[in-house]
């Protein structure tokens, strides 16, 4: 496999790369555009004058490469959204801000409220951009709808970040998403001024539509929601049960249109429509045919951005393969992804969208070697064979994704897409008829519901069977940054080795290997060193104190030993050695008394504490113990109500010490 047969590639890794960097240095945009302008000038230069020796090609890829990296950054700067003049982050805020905007979407809701995003059109009074995440009371009287045009008069707030260590920080999701603040609205906060019939109300209006039509059948509660989730996007009501089932298999890609629907579904229209082929101009037709099918399954599906993601990226393929070379596919794959990164630079945070090129990419980069392990001409047996291969290459280029995001691998995937892809294929597929029915003919369309029905329930006690076995998923993975990035290339320099083997190519994979093993001793030794202490943000008080890879729990609850973001810390940690002890009212931590006052409120003063940590409402004179003991800091946990920490934090303000709640910042570290 040599590289310089695929271009496109490197440069779309340099335009990404350069996404990511200016993420994280936000460089002035005149600095970005000086850059760009001084690589340019001698790219020209080279360009003009067509050097073709090696010396001087070489010059002119890594301008290229470096040009591209600088695009990425700009595109960067461009898309976020609080760059611009006009970003509502600009404007003064006061505790009611005015804000008209127009609904955008609708999240998936919990106990209390129902949430939306909204873009801003006005703020102040002012015209303005930018986007809110907006919570509304299930107690409001009215509803809120895709496309309305709204008012509302609400102070704007924060959106909190992870409230434990190592936990999802959906504040920083939001922010790639250009969403910076949210709002909560209750009734009287709001008016309702319309509709705004653009191309997100009518997807909406769509989608309604098409999940009503489904309503002539007597599906279960699961057959309802796995076919929403799988023909409309909707995945708000999947059972929680039978979505841990197909994580701890490695199959939760089948709960969510991703890259597998829309191949699945180029697969069915190619096989459909390959009479065409035998006909001149057929297979221009066959290609411009799919593409249609392919996006008008996108819209009725909700034009979600996985959903348009995936539908683009196949819309290449389907390209790279009218032109029917091996090569062409490839750079169709790399030109979807430059082309959905100009779109929206942000795409390249998104965890679907790094899995479906990982997965993508690692089925193109392996798949010339497929039909070597074909022992049969058979076409039933090589479709099968070709599930294996293909779930086998996919699950090696997720793999570090996998273990860097989610801390786990799946030991039983080959065993459960054996079966769910083509049961999973046939849902999809038979959902798609049953859709078109549904406006036609109940009769047939409650026929193939009933089989639709008995595929959902075989797929999903199958996957729970295999979900059953402890050995079905290895968890608490300890797995950082650096080592899925040498894992990588580990991939890279196997799949190198792979298309032609050589002592040369062979000693990469070996340096890879001993590099993964000195960075994994490296990140060990580094974390035996940064000893913590750390106060969880959890509803019975928790303290953990990290040394010498020994974790004590301080807590009085010896259940939160199981605790999720107790367990995501220690994997951190790589799963050091767990002592509980009861929580008592002194602690010491790096010279550092720890005072923990609790509802009885007794406390002695004789150690001088610098840390104060109040729990269960306690009674105490705030004031009082700030004069006896002038603590550094007071922390109040979540087993606080709201009404204390206002208090206590009026008493911090007035003497000037600084007050941590627990419940409105998330956990405190002390290092």
């Amino acid at each position: 496999m040599k590289l310089n047969k695929y271009p496109l590639f490197p440069i779309a890794l340099f335009f990404g790369v350069g996404i990511v960097f200016q993420y994280y240095l936000s460089l002035p945009f005149f600095l970005l555009l000086f850059i760009l302008i001084s690589l340019l000038i001698p790219f020209i230069i080279y360009f003009i004058k067509k050097h073709h020796d090696e010396k001087k090609s070489i010059i002119f890829s890594i301008l290229t490469f470096l040009i591209a990296f600088s695009l990425g950054a700009i595109s960067l700067f461009i898309h976020q959204e609080n760059n611009h003049k006009n970003h509502y982050s600009k404007l003064n805020f006061f505790d009611k801000n005015h804000i008209k905007g127009t609904i955008l979407s609708e999240l998936k809701p919990n106990d209390y409220y129902k949430k939306y995003i909204v873009d801003i059109n006005s703020f102040q009074n002012q015209k303005a951009i930018g986007k809110v995440i907006m919570y509304s009371s299930n107690k409001n009287l009215s509803t809120f709808a895709v496309g309305d045009n709204i008012s509302l008069v609400v102070a704007l707030e924060p959106i909190p970040k992870n409230f434990n260590p190592n936990q999802f920080d959906y504040s920083t999701y939001l922010e790639k998403q250009n969403v910076f603040h949210q709002v909560k609205v209750f009734e009287n906060d709001y008016l309702i001024l319309g509709k705004n019939k653009n191309f997100n109300y009518y997807v909406s209006w769509l989608k309604d539509k098409l999940v009503k039509s489904f309503e002539i059948h007597s599906f279960s509660e699961n057959t309802k929601s796995i076919v929403n989730a799988l023909l409309l996007g909707q995945k708000q009501d999947l059972n929680h049960e039978i979505v841990d089932d197909y994580k701890n298999t490695g199959v939760i890609h089948v709960l969510a249109i991703s890259g597998l629907h829309i191949g699945i579904l180029y697969a069915f229209f190619s096989f459909l429509l390959g009479f065409l082929n035998q006909f001149k101009n057929g297979s221009t037709i066959k290609t411009i045919l799919i593409i249609c099918f392919l996006w008008l399954f996108a819209f009725i599906s909700g034009m979600s951005a996985s959903i348009a993601r995936s539908v683009t990226m196949f819309t290449f393929v389907a390209i790279g393969t009218y032109f029917n070379r091996h090569n062409s596919l490839l750079h169709a794959v790399a030109s979807s992804f430059i082309l959905l990164l100009i779109y929206n630079p942000l795409n390249i945070f998104d965890v679907g969208f790094q899995l479906s090129y990982g997965a993508l990419v690692s089925i193109l980069v392996f798949q010339p070697f497929y039909s070597k392990f074909y022992f049969s001409k058979n076409k039933i047996i090589i479709y099968f064979i070709d599930i294996i291969l293909v779930s086998m290459a996919a699950q090696i280029g997720v793999l570090p994704l996998m273990l860097f995001y989610f801390k786990q691998m799946p030991t039983l995937f080959l065993m459960a897409n054996f079966v769910v892809i083509p049961i999973s294929t046939a849902i999809l597929i038979l959902s798609i008829i049953t859709l078109a029915l549904n406006f036609i003919s109940d009769f047939l369309a409650k026929f193939i519901g009933i089989l639709i029905e008995f595929l959902v329930g075989l797929m999903n006690d199958y996957i729970h069977f295999l979900s059953s076995f402890k050995m079905a998923v290895i968890k608490n993975i300890t797995f950082n940054i650096q080592m899925a990035f040498v894992l990588y290339l580990f991939i890279l320099f196997l799949a190198y080795w792979i298309y032609k083997p050589n002592k040369k190519r062979f000693k990469l994979i070996l340096v890879s290997i001993l590099v993964f093993q000195i960075i994994y001793l490296i990140s060990i030794l580094v974390s035996k060193n940064n000893g913590e202490l750390i106060l969880f943000n959890s509803k019975e008080s928790t303290i953990s104190i990290y040394d010498s890879n020994e974790l004590n729990i301080y807590s009085n609850d010896s259940l939160v030993l199981n605790n999720e973001s107790l367990n995501l810390y220690r994997t951190d940690k790589f799963n050091p050695k767990t002592n509980y002890y009861p929580l008592e009212n002194t602690l010491f931590y790096n010279n550092n008394a720890i005072l923990v006052v609790d509802s009885s409120g007794i406390y002695s003063t004789s150690i001088k504490p610098k840390i104060v940590i109040l729990r269960e409402n306690t009674k105490i004179n705030l004031e009082r113990l700030i004069k006896s003991i002038n603590p550094k800091i007071i922390i109040a946990d979540r087993t606080n109500k709201f009404y204390a920490l206002n208090r206590w934090k009026a008493t911090c303000l007035k003497n000037k010490i600084p007050f941590h709640a627990i419940a409105e910042k998330g956990f405190y570290r002390l290092k």
